[in-house]
């Protein structure tokens, strides 16, 4: 795999890097004085895309803007919803939008209050080179597993499909995360697909040579989603708007110091070094809520339909799940759904 030196991760974290700059030296990042302090609970996902949310807890974004959270590490953004949030374990988690999308099937009590994180190259499919694989088109046939429902399982959807595979011409399982890397070296699946720290966890098992990584940037611009409790945001609105502070902090510190988030990214995902900073340089932090994510959603609605992930019909009412009010507060110029 290509190393790609911190250069690029200048250059994908200093677009708009001036004027990120600017708005956070000219605001305290404490709240006002008489302001009460509120505690909560955070499902952490131990993935990259929730970047700013690891970025915000590092640098102590939370506590300065007012807020007192007790952390829960999960091992990817689907389980920080489920076994977090729905679980009543957390009060906000963040997760790609594609598990969202599939909650959005059967609840409505989580409100999304924001973007943090759009990348095109996060996900990748890691596979064995003695079962014959060395091109992607040497999939058809073989057992790839994947964590069902979640944006690793679309990216899977569409990697078959850019190399002209469907899922009928592979054998797809469904395992945990953390049980990926293991069950590739222990030969029981052929292939899987997954992302940091999973990949590099997979190939240190199965040592030098032994494995080949597919990507596919471009195919898939997925998105890091914000999700708070329904009920908190209404019996205690400020919380979210702290906690949006918070990820506009982190935002504007990922962009000025690409090489101290790389640093903090690599120290909490226990991962190379050298490979994420290949990631992050993909990465581009984004807090707002604009009119794509609403279209990303709806599309992986209609995908969870086509798929049989859903026995229902119709897409749900994504917009009804979004709460604009409080980053238009903040920054109004980032909130572009039209409702």
């Amino acid at each position: 795999m290509v190393r790609l030196g911190l250069k690029l991760i200048a250059a994908a974290f200093g677009i708009g890097i001036a004027s990120a700059a600017a708005w956070y030296f000219t605001r305290s990042p404490s709240p006002p004085p008489a302001e009460p302090r509120d505690a909560v609970r955070i499902a952490m996902p131990m993935h990259p895309t929730s970047l700013l949310a690891h970025v915000a807890l590092d640098r102590g974004f939370f506590a300065a803007n007012g807020l007192d959270v007790s952390v829960k590490e999960f091992p990817s953004g689907k389980r920080a919803l489920d076994d977090g949030l729905f679980a009543g374990q957390a009060d906000i988690a963040w997760s790609n939008e594609t598990p969202i999308a599939l909650a959005g099937f059967q609840r409505s009590d989580f409100r999304i209050v924001s973007t943090t994180v759009s990348a095109t190259d996060v996900n990748m499919i890691i596979a064995r080179r003695d079962r014959r694989i060395e091109r992607p088109e040497d999939l058809r046939g073989k057992r790839i597993a994947t964590q069902k429902g979640s944006a690793v399982h679309f990216f899977l959807h569409l990697f078959l499909l850019e190399h002209g595979l469907t899922e009928k011409d592979v054998h797809i399982s469904y395992l945990k995360a953390e049980e990926l890397p293991a069950a590739l070296a222990s030969g029981t699946i052929d292939a899987f697909s997954m992302r940091a720290p999973y990949i590099s966890q997979a190939r240190a098992l199965l040592g030098e040579n032994k494995s080949v990584i597919f990507r596919a940037p471009g195919i898939y611009d997925q998105t890091d989603i914000m999700v708070i409790r329904q009920d908190l945001l209404e019996r205690n609105p400020r919380v979210a708007l702290k906690a949006l502070r918070a990820m506009l902090d982190a935002e504007n510190y990922a962009t000025a110091h690409p090489e101290e988030t790389a640093a903090i990214m690599a120290r909490r995902l226990k991962d190379d070094p050298r490979e994420v900073e290949e990631i992050l340089a993909d990465f581009k932090p984004n807090v707002s809520l604009s009119q794509s994510v609403l279209i990303l959603l709806e599309s992986e609605a209609r995908w969870a339909i086509e798929t049989g992930l859903t026995d229902r019909k119709e897409i749900p009412d994504y917009l009804n799940l979004i709460d604009v009010n409080d980053l238009r507060r903040l920054k109004p110029e980032v909130v572009t759904i039209i409702r």
